[in-house]
């Protein structure tokens, strides 16, 4: 086993080259990789809140996707698997770095020729999102998860996100970025910007959505896409 010495990460947490892939190891022994399982297929077609949000139905064509959160890579390689082509976003270099080893596995075929093809539909950049999505060519759908806030615990992220905030610092956007990064959002999407959010989360930035597909514990607020030059609407 290959082991090195994770920068900055604190408390002793290493990243490990392990025989199932990349991982973060901290002392307790939590081990936390990248979401890889979910290129192995759809889940819940058919009732699948994401796919409906980001226009995945039978006999539709793909949709080009920018994942400007990809944190782990549960939700990016899932729109990956119900067939869109899906560009990840990500500003913290050990997050990339499970990302990156899980996409180079699939694409391998390690992880099964399902996921190999997924893995074929997915591109990943280390970028702060806001300056990516300034300059890059228009998606048709554009996807946001922002860590949940602690705010009165309405909603807590997985032991992963809760290990990411207590070895790497906060990774949640402030308030004045949640509103910049929705804005370049918005104005790169051709179709709509889709965020998700706990259930009962007060909407990213303060702005209120034009429509929300919600379940049990999460939703997906909806957002129409703004015209060159439009600061709201």
């Amino acid at each position: 086993m290959t082991v090195r010495r994770l920068p900055d990460a604190g408390g002793g947490a290493t990243l490990e080259a392990t025989p199932d892939g990349l991982a973060l190891r901290t002392p307790a022994g939590l081990i936390v990789r990248a979401a890889a399982e979910h290129l192995a297929g759809p889940r819940f077609q058919g009732r699948d809140l994401l796919a409906r949000a980001t226009f995945a139905r039978a006999g539709a064509d793909p949709v080009s996707v920018i994942d400007a959160t990809a944190g782990l890579g549960a939700d990016g390689f899932h729109l990956a698997a119900l067939g869109h082509h899906v560009t990840l976003l990500e500003r913290e270099p050990v997050f990339h770095a499970l990302l990156a080893d899980a996409l180079e596995r699939a694409l391998a075929g390690a992880l099964g020729t399902w996921a190999e093809a997924a893995a074929r539909r997915l591109t990943l950049h280390l970028v702060d999102a806001r300056a990516y999505l300034a300059a890059a060519e228009r998606a048709q759908v554009v996807y946001l998860d922002p860590m949940f806030p602690e705010r009165g615990k309405a909603a807590l992220p997985g032991k992963a996100m809760a290990l990411f905030r207590e070895r790497l610092g906060p990774h949640d956007l402030g308030d004045a970025e949640e509103t910049e990064l929705l804005l370049a959002a918005r104005r790169n999407a051709a179709r709509r910007v889709v965020v998700k959010r706990p259930l009962r989360a007060p909407p990213l930035g303060g702005v209120a959505p034009s429509g929300a597909l919600s379940g049990n514990t999460v939703r997906f607020d909806l957002y129409a896409a703004l015209v060159p030059g439009a600061e709201r609407g």
